[in-house]
């Protein structure tokens, strides 16, 4: 059994919740794997699936069921944690449905895409959660086009604050919804490595692992910036970056070849990615051959740039 770890942020999670941060925290804090954590509750004749335990950890689902709740109590040991540290989390039972145990401010990355049937087994595999303790300060995406018209290069600089102690690493998520191309391949550029990165069947996710080039303490920021490299495929007409929770700055950049200019291009920002334009308006092209946005304080959702060839 672990030795009981109480303390720093851990110790005012246990205080505030949510139940996901609280035990994603005492995970970290005891340094076991989802693998060791289900060993030890067989072992006490309680049987919970790895995915189960990631779904509770990353806020996805939380335990509400008899079995579930006999578990905590039970995790709650396995963890060094004071009894119903855990269970106090969890108040009374409440409606059932997805999605209920959202951070204010968060969206579920599957819940952008009209179809991410393709996503939520990549991101269990992967299992990085990442709303609950990482504050997204700014992103910078510079999208590049080559005189064919198709996509090149994605640089992403990205500024995040870690909410959490030992915070290692973040998560990214790249979609191609022209459904031809292929997907980039995913290689870093400062201040961080990949670790695992997966695909789904169809070819219409990537997701991969940034790991930071040191641990964060709870308040610390990252600066990581890391390059998707792409293959010849269809014309691209339009960039935009998913949101699954709120973010401070957020400056896109596109960039053409001057042999191939667009005839117009627009500014747009959607809730989930079917969803109707909001905020829609002309950009110009500057005489550099790039267009760019600014914008603060974005809410979950999209925001990108398209543009006309003719």
């Amino acid at each position: 059994m672990a030795k009981p770890i109480i303390g720093g942020e851990l110790a005012q999670v246990l205080r505030t919740g949510p139940f996901s941060a609280a035990l994603h925290l005492a995970i970290e804090a005891s340094g076991l794997r989802l693998d060791e954590i289900q060993t030890r509750l067989a072992e006490q004749g309680i049987m919970i699936s790895q995915t189960t335990l990631a779904y509770w950890r990353r806020g996805r689902s939380r335990p509400e069921r008899p079995a579930s709740l006999l578990a905590v109590g039970s995790l709650e040991g396995i963890l060094g944690l004071p009894a119903d540290a855990l269970t106090a989390q969890l108040g009374p039972r409440r409606p059932r449905g997805r999605w209920l145990d959202h951070q204010p401010g968060t969206m579920e990355m599957t819940e952008v895409w009209s179809d991410a049937s393709g996503l939520e087994g990549l991101l269990e595999d992967i299992d990085t959660p990442v709303h609950n303790i990482l504050q997204r300060v700014s992103m910078h995406d510079l999208f590049v086009l080559g005189p064919d018209r198709t996509v090149t290069t994605l640089t992403t600089r990205a500024v995040v604050r870690a909410t959490a102690d030992k915070v290692s690493r973040s998560v990214v998520v790249y979609h191609n919804d022209d459904g031809d191309g292929g997907l980039p391949t995913i290689h870093p550029v400062r201040n961080c490595r990949i670790g695992r990165a997966r695909t789904d069947a169809a070819g219409k996710f990537l997701v991969a692992e940034l790991i930071f080039d040191r641990v964060l303490g709870l308040g610390d920021t990252a600066v990581i910036e890391y390059e998707l490299r792409f293959t010849p495929g269809p014309c691209a007409d339009h960039y935009h970056r998913a949101f699954p929770a709120e973010t401070g700055d957020y400056l896109l950049q596109v960039q053409f070849a001057p042999e191939a200019l667009p005839a117009r291009c627009f500014r747009y920002s959607r809730r989930r990615e079917n969803a109707p334009d909001q905020g829609l308006r002309e950009v110009w092209v500057g005489t550099t051959h790039g267009v760019h946005v600014v914008d603060r304080d974005i809410a979950p959702g999209l925001v990108g740039l398209r543009w006309e060839w003719d």
